[in-house]
């Protein structure tokens, strides 16, 4: 990241926190295809990049839709909707998606209107929504968003509030250790979810770090400090790597069924190169 670059993002979290609108869009969304919009709404034609960043935005959402069956779902952060979609066909039987882009949701009623319903909100005010409303709460990339205006817990209370006991919140946020700028230490991520949760599941991302990143990895594996690693399958060729980079995936539990009382979760849909995956069961 540029130091004008860094300059205008540091003055645009700055705005946002003494305005309290931290939920502008200070960052490029994902849209169908790999197509997307810049920070003006102006339109932006994909790239290898982009459309690889949409195919794994696609892959955290196959994971979700396996719990999706005979379900109220709610995609906080839905973008432009494409994700609801994905969990109307796989049997949910309710769908509501919810952004704080009106462009997105604009975008998600023009293309997706018959098979959800979509509202403006955002993820630290989901005030349409009454408590225990749905089965799933899925949230897609949002949460590193929100920490960086202080509001990752708000954000988590809101989930967890509209969430049946019972429920499932399942969430994808980057792992800093791949994503300097911004994401979530595994510590952090820890220490969030203990803060709302008494049950839930941090899965590793699969990719090792690189570079100096890689030794924040080999610490946390020397202390024990890890989420659960799943040798996953990964298509390389659909993933966001550094340019002259060798990737290395991290080794451990063999793909298959995880039993998660009340729920079994299927590991081999796990395609999360870059994020964490969190699963957390809403039992308070």
């Amino acid at each position: 990241m540029n130091v004008a670059h860094h300059l205008r993002r540091s003055l645009a979290h700055l705005l946002g926190r003494v305005s309290g609108r931290y939920y502008h869009e200070d960052f490029i969304r994902v849209y169908p295809d790999g197509f997307r919009f810049d920070k003006r709404g102006r339109p932006l034609q994909p790239t290898p990049k982009t459309i690889n960043n949409y195919l794994n935005h696609l892959k955290f959402y196959r994971f979700a839709a396996q719990f999706v069956r005979g379900k109220r779902v709610a995609d906080i952060g839905c973008g432009s909707g494409y994700g609801c979609t994905m969990f109307s066909e796989e049997g949910a039987v309710a769908v509501c998606g919810t952004d704080a882009s009106e462009s997105a949701i604009e975008f998600a009623r023009q293309h997706y209107a018959s098979r959800a319903e979509f509202t403006v909100q955002s993820i630290t005010a989901l005030d349409g929504f009454r408590d225990e409303s749905f089965d799933l709460t899925v949230c897609s990339e949002v949460l590193e968003h929100i920490k960086e205006y202080g509001m990752e817990h708000k954000a988590l209370a809101e989930l967890r509030r509209i969430t049946k006991r019972g429920g499932l919140l399942v969430a994808g946020t980057p792992n800093i250790e791949l994503s300097s700028d911004h994401g979530f230490s595994f510590d952090e991520m820890q220490a969030l979810l203990s803060a709302h949760f008494d049950r839930f599941l941090v899965f590793e991302n699969a990719l090792v770090p690189f570079g100096p990143a890689r030794r924040l990895w080999e610490e946390r594996v020397r202390t024990r400090r890890t989420g659960v690693v799943v040798t996953e399958e990964i298509n390389l060729a659909e993933t966001v790597l550094p340019e002259g980079s060798v990737p290395e995936l991290k080794q451990g539990l063999a793909p298959g069924r995880l039993a998660f009382p009340p729920y079994d979760i299927d590991t081999r849909l796990l395609h999360n190169t870059h994020s964490w995956i969190l699963v957390a069961l809403n039992d308070r």
